[in-house]
């Protein structure tokens, strides 16, 4: 067996207990003191305990979670979440694990009453308004007192219509109206309009003239019902997309004054007011940023409202030439526009098929009406006011009632985009549709039937107006195509008109 030798311990070489041990120790061996040792021993108890009690937390939680009554409903489980402000669904996540994350955040926190989140939200709440100009104001005081006086006569007039004419006698009428019109309305004048397509055509309110406008943005005017041409305007460099009458436009040229009678608007973003007396504008309205699509004036006289691609429309003085609002609110290109027959609302619709019903007096959209698959291109007011009609790319045409506030029918019209909508003028008893199909079709408002289907362009037709009163006894329709020509539709035919046929409520 092998000796041990045992060297002994080294407090004897380190010295006894009252010698200094550090002259004892060389650089390189660390001795721990006392201190050093209970601090250790200190830190490791802390870590062992915040680990006991973390480890108690989760036991804890865990069973708290088991007992509490949570959503196994789908559904109900992304409600509960939205209600603690937590996102519904991550990426990835499947019900199971949406219902497990669920429990987790209820176990941790409770949900906010109602009183907390009213609390928030009205403490959150920014509102935010772009301020108007003190022009804008007077004129929508000025729009308010006047069309309420006739939105009161529009109704008196209802009334006593509904009173003295049985609503069976009233829709017999119309029916026979129709049915006059299906026999005998052709054709009667086509004229090249000029040498790019048309874009749109529109009566005067007199109806002794028929405006068109064309790609090649000249500006013509045409004689009813000859369609002779009367005046030719050269009215913007780039394509002339819109135009509308005055209301208060009369007569024939030559006129005389600087007073406006006619309005145009093209591509290149301006829109010229004419006198029709001088070969230049009396003034230019510029503004918008993109190309101009449609315009319509106020019934009033005094404003001006045009839609742009730049995805706003805008109200105009006429008088003073002043961009009066700027109105946003939609998120594609704004195209068509009619105002009311009182002049209290304005329907604009855009290129994602949504349109919307405005305001005027208070500036706020009191409907929107989003139910088209594509976008809308044309938009009309019945005479009555209580009817709007919307045209689309998607071929159909929406009767919305603004009574209501929904749409009662949808008429699949045609199989391409329909490009305008147009109620007659006065009583409404008639409804007129354009497509690129190449057809006008003409409806009864009573229900909503075809009564007549008119064939002729060789093109896609552009736009389609009805005549306000009657000519001759007759009944007039103007056309515009892509292929240049306009056409005058009248019922100049081999039918008896009925004796209420030429009867037109103005």
């Amino acid at each position: 067996m092998a000796d041990h030798i045992h060297y002994g311990d080294l407090s004897g070489a380190l010295g006894g207990a009252g010698e200094d041990r550090e002259a004892y120790t060389g650089s390189n061996i660390h001795v721990p003191s006392d201190a050093d040792i209970v601090s250790g021993a200190a830190d490791d108890m802390a870590r062992a305990r915040q680990q006991h009690e973390e480890a108690v937390r989760a036991f804890e939680q865990k069973r708290s979670q088991r007992e509490m009554a949570v959503p196994t409903g789908d559904a109900q489980v992304k409600a509960k979440l939205r209600e603690f402000g937590e996102p519904a669904c991550i990426f990835g996540e499947g019900p199971y694990e949406r219902r497990d994350r669920l429990r987790t955040i209820m176990a941790g926190r409770t949900a906010p009453t109602l009183d907390a989140k009213r609390q928030e939200s009205t403490g959150d709440e920014d509102l935010f308004y772009t301020e108007g100009v003190e022009e804008l104001l007077e004129a929508r005081v000025k729009i308010a007192e006047w069309s309420l006086p006739r939105a009161n006569q529009r109704l008196v007039k209802e009334r006593r219509q509904r009173l003295d004419e049985d609503p069976v006698e009233h829709e017999e009428r119309i029916d026979r109206f129709c049915m006059f019109l299906q026999k005998s309305m052709v054709a009667e004048v086509s004229q090249v309009g000029d040498e790019r397509p048309l874009t749109q055509g529109k009566f005067s309110p007199d109806a002794q003239l028929f405006c068109t406008s064309s790609w090649s943005g000249f500006v013509k005017l045409w004689k009813t019902p000859s369609c002779d041409p009367v005046l030719t305007i050269r009215g913007h460099e780039d394509r002339c997309n819109s135009i509308a009458w005055h209301p208060q436009c009369k007569g024939t040229p030559p006129f005389e004054g600087n007073t406006v009678r006619l309005a145009s608007a093209s591509a290149d973003s301006r829109i010229n007011l004419w006198s029709l007396s001088d070969s230049q504008p009396v003034n230019v309205l510029e503004g918008h940023e993109d190309r101009v699509n449609r315009i319509a004036f106020h019934p009033m006289g005094e404003h001006l409202i045009s839609t742009s691609h730049d995805m706003s429309w805008r109200l105009w003085d006429v008088n003073t030439t002043t961009e009066l609002l700027l109105q946003e609110g939609h998120s594609r290109p704004v195209y068509g526009v009619s105002v009311h027959p009182d002049g209290s609302l304005v329907a604009t619709s855009d290129l994602g098929g949504v349109v919307r019903v405005w305001d005027l007096r208070s500036g706020k959209t009191v409907m929107p009406l989003a139910a088209h698959g594509k976008q809308v291109m044309a938009v009309d007011f019945h005479p009555r006011g209580t009817v709007l009609a919307t045209a689309s790319d998607d071929h159909s045409v929406r009767i919305w009632d603004l009574r209501k506030r929904r749409c009662t029918h949808n008429l699949l019209l045609h199989n391409k985009l329909i490009s305008e909508v147009s109620f007659e003028k006065g009583e409404g008893r008639l409804m007129l549709t354009s497509s690129y199909d190449g057809t006008v079709k003409i409806c009864s408002t009573t229900d909503w039937k075809v009564v007549k289907v008119l064939i002729g362009h060789e093109g896609r037709v552009m736009g389609a107006d009805h005549i306000p009163a009657a000519v001759g006894g007759h009944h007039y329709i103007g056309s515009v195509a892509f292929d240049r020509t306009l056409k005058f539709w009248s019922t100049q035919g081999k039918a008896e008109p009925p004796v209420d046929a030429t009867a037109f409520m103005t």
